[in-house]
């Protein structure tokens, strides 16, 4: 009798590892950022996200008071038709997917923005 085993493959469903120990080739890298922002009177605009062609998607939330957000300083600060408002304390994300730089800024400070980012390469 042989003290030599042979090992047994086991596949878990949903994996990301196939049975060869390889990533499948369908599968691309996904980068996360997650930052907050805090406007403030002496920082009451910033860019919340950079004009990227690698981004996916974002989301922003507003956690304590409503921001404008826009494609520009000029825009974020001006608000108008060039702009958007996210409500502070929603529950639900705004999703924000361009690769334009984002531009936030708001009525009541200080007002602190989270934003989440994933980046990649071009599908």
């Amino acid at each position: 009798m042989s003290d030599e085993y042979e090992p047994v493959k086991v596949h878990i469903t949903g994996s990301d590892v196939s049975l060869g120990g390889r990533v499948p080739s369908g599968r691309k890298r996904r980068g996360l950022s997650a930052r907050s922002f805090t406007l403030t009177a002496a920082d009451p605009v910033q860019e919340i996200l950079p004009q990227s062609d690698n981004r996916r998607e974002a989301v922003i939330t507003s956690t304590n008071n409503a921001c404008t957000i826009g494609a520009s300083k000029g825009d974020a600060q001006n608000g108008g038709n060039s702009a958007a408002t996210i409500p502070s304390g929603i529950t639900t994300p705004y999703p924000v997917n361009t690769t334009d730089a984002v531009w936030a800024s708001a009525g009541t400070l200080p007002a602190t923005i989270s934003v989440i980012a994933i980046y990649g390469q071009p599908d």
